[in-house]
Parts: structure tokens; sequence; C-alpha cells
């Protein structure tokens, strides 16, 4: 018994200190402590992209100080890629371009700089100078006075708009020569290039916004193409080892923890509702900015996204009918076939058979125009005499004259002339041809 009661009284002690001292609760995570975490993981991968960046642009400025062009770009090009929101790597494009007499390839660089950045004077200028060297006269003009008109200190874009000025005016003066010299009416006005938005983007326009990269390899897991839906809510624990997708797709959005929204549900038209989509259906962690937030460009983009849905459906009953009547014409075709094989081959034994039916007659007239062949003896040769023809075996009568018909015409006297009948040795008696 007292070795029962301590046991018990141990125990209550053991229980005493657990309800004193208590078990940690675990404690939810906030949406803002969720996207905070987020926040510092995309963070510190961005630092490490741009510092790999960074890497590719310096050696690009000591390429392009020695005046390597032809190797100063792959550089540049190569920090763009990695980091495409940086303006300062196309700047650098357009001038190694311009160096590289690649003008149509300078004035790309400039105006993706202006999307980054629609007032940057720099961008523009540069972009006016490469549609300069192209002879594109009426563009290089229209970016040269917007940074005259932004920039009116800016003295090198005075001075290339006035060689463009100019060079209009000669033009002109060329132009009114001609008419002036010919009797040729003048051509009504044309439509010029101010119909064209040459100055896009313009310089009020909003800088476009590219995505910042993610802190993981999940935006770029494609799986097997299907959407996964515990990732999209937070609850799949196989990274990229799931066989579903993790990526964006263009029915979706990505919030900034990295879960994939749905459109539709954005636009409040999601036909499968929470439960059984797979995209995420919360606002919670989507950017401020963005279309979703703007009734009017929510109106837009379901407007279009009806109209494309619409367009896709009319394509595929349209692929579906084109189909249909193409198995209709393949059966009606085999059936045809089915159907004509029976006369084809009854038509083939016929045509058999009246062929052995002539080849039969053919034999059977050349047998009968034919004389019967009796097989015929050898003569037996005798001493110094010619072999005798036996006479009606069907041998052919000789047309050589007798010794007796040669002596009846010289007894006649008729200079040769063989006036007696043929004589038939089949007629002249055995004893006689003998003798």
């Amino acid at each position: 018994m007292p070795a029962i009661m301590r046991n018990l009284e141990s125990l209550e002690d053991i229980t005493s200190d657990d309800s004193d001292s208590g078990a940690p609760i675990l404690q939810p995570i906030t949406k803002e402590e969720l996207r905070a975490t987020r926040a510092e993981r995309r963070a510190v991968k961005a630092a490490e992209i741009h510092a790999k960046a960074e890497v590719f642009k310096r050696m690009g400025d000591e390429l392009f100080a020695k005046e390597r062009y032809q190797e100063a770009y792959i550089p540049y090009l190569e920090a763009s890629q990695i980091w495409p929101s940086n303006i300062k790597y196309y700047l650098l494009l357009a001038a190694v371009y311009s160096k590289l007499e690649w003008y149509e390839e300078a004035a790309h660089a400039a105006t993706r700089a202006l999307t980054l950045d629609p007032k940057s004077v720099e961008a523009r200028y540069l972009r006016a100078l490469a549609r300069l060297e192209q002879r594109l006269l009426t563009a290089a003009k229209i970016d040269l006075e917007l940074i005259v008109g932004h920039d009116p200190s800016h003295k090198d874009a005075q001075a290339s708009l006035a060689i463009v000025q100019q060079s209009f005016d000669d033009m002109d003066r060329l132009s009114s020569l001609q008419q002036g010299s010919s009797d040729v009416p003048s051509q009504p006005p044309q439509p010029t290039a101010h119909d064209l938005n040459l100055s896009y983007p313009n310089f009020d326009d909003e800088p476009l916004e590219v995505d910042s990269v993610s802190n993981s390899s999940d935006c770029h897991h494609r799986g097997n193409g299907v959407p996964c839906r515990f990732y999209n809510r937070g609850r799949c624990g196989k990274g990229i080892a799931c066989p579903y997708s993790h990526a964006p797709d263009e029915k979706s959005v990505r919030d900034e923890l990295g879960h994939n929204v749905c459109i539709y549900f954005l636009l409040e038209t999601c036909k499968f509702g929470e439960t059984k989509c797979v995209y995420s259906h919360t606002k919670d962690y989507l950017p401020s900015r963005g279309w979703w937030s703007d009734p009017e460009k929510t109106q837009k983009i379901k407007g279009i996204i009806e109209l494309t849905e619409k367009t896709a459906k009319e394509q595929r009953a349209l692929t579906q009918l084109l189909r249909k009547q193409q198995s209709k014409a393949g059966l009606a075709k085999l059936k045809g076939r089915s159907s004509r094989a029976p006369e084809t081959a009854t038509a083939k034994e016929n045509g058999e058979e009246q062929g052995n039916d002539a080849d039969s007659e053919a034999k059977e007239r050349k047998t009968k125009g034919k004389r019967p062949q009796s097989k015929r003896r050898k003569p037996k040769k005798t001493n110094g005499e010619e072999p005798a023809v036996p006479v009606g075996e069907g041998a052919a009568p000789s047309s050589v004259p007798s010794t007796e018909a040669k002596v009846a015409l010289e007894a006649n006297g008729d200079n040769g002339k063989d006036t007696t009948p043929a004589l038939n040795l089949a007629q002249v008696p055995q004893d006689a041809k003998s003798q």
C-alpha cells in the first residue's frame, strides 16, 4: 500500500506540473505575416538574380570601353534577359546597336526602354537617332519634338530637329519645282504618317509593370499541364515532384503567395465555384494595383474573354461539322465500293469465259485450214543416181519440163515457146517414168 500511495503522489505531481506550465499552442499565421514572409523570400531571390545580371553588365561595359562593340552587345543582351525590368540595360543595348549601325535593333531596344519609362528623354532621343539613320524622317521628327517640348535645354535634340526640318524643306522645294515644270495636275493630299501613333509609348502613358521574380521553381513547374488544386490552395507538399502543374496559365493570375487565382472568379463568371474549381478563389493576396481593382478595366476584359470564347466555340462547332461530313463521305464511298465489287468480279469472269471461247474458236479455224501433214520417209540414195521422190504422197508437181517435152518443142519449131500443156507426172504410168 505505501508503494501504491507513493506512485499516486508522484503522478499527481507530474500532472500538476503539466497543468501549471501548459502545452505550447500554435497560433494561426495571419495574412500579413504570410505576405511579409513571401516578400522576404522574393527579395532574396531578386537580389541574387540582380547580382548575376550586374556581372554581365560590367562585362559589357569593359568591352564597350575597348570599342569591341561586336562582343559588347552579347552580355548586355544577357543582362536584359535576366533582369527584364531594368531600363538601363535596354539603353545600353540601343547605344551599342547604334555603334554597330544596327539601327532597326537600336530602335526596338529604345522602344522597350520607353515602355518601362515613357518619360525617359534618353531612350526617346536614342530612338529618334535610330529612326533618323533609317531615313524615317516623320517618326524621328515626332520624337525630337516631344523631347524639345518637355526639355527645351536638350541641345542635341534641337540640333537633330533642325537637320530633320531642313530635309523636309528641301523635299518641299524639290516637289514644287517638279510641279512647276510639268503640266501634270497635282495629286490630292495623301494620308500622312501623323495618322499613325509613331510616338508610342506616349509621354503621359503609365509604365509597363513587369512581374517580379518568384522565390521558387514552382512558377516553371508545368507537370502534365493540369493545374494542381492543392497547390493553388497552399496544401501541396510535393513541390516539383508533383505530377500536376504549379505554373500560371491563361486562365489564372498569380498572387503574392504564388497561388494561381481564377480569372473567371475575378470576373464573377466561374461556373465551377470554390469547391470544384482547380484555381484559388481569394483576392486577399493579389496586388493592390491590377485590372481586378478597376471596374472599368474588369468589364473590358470580361468582354474580350466572352468574345474570345464565342469565337473558339464557333470554330469548334465548324470543325466538328467538317469532321462529320468527311466521315459521311468516307462511309458512302466505302459502300459504293462494296456494292460495285460483285459486279466487277462477275464481269471479269464473263470476260475470261468469252476470251477462252474465242481462243478455242481461233484454234479450230487454224486446224481446219491446214492440211494434215504425213510423215515422210527419207529416200535411200543409190549409186550415182538421184533419190526417187514418191509421187502422190503430198509432194508438189515439178514445173521443169521433161526430156520428151523438150523434143516435142524443138520439133514444132516454136522458138522454145512452151505450147504444150503441162505434163502431169501423176498421170504418167509408173513404167514409162522409170524408162
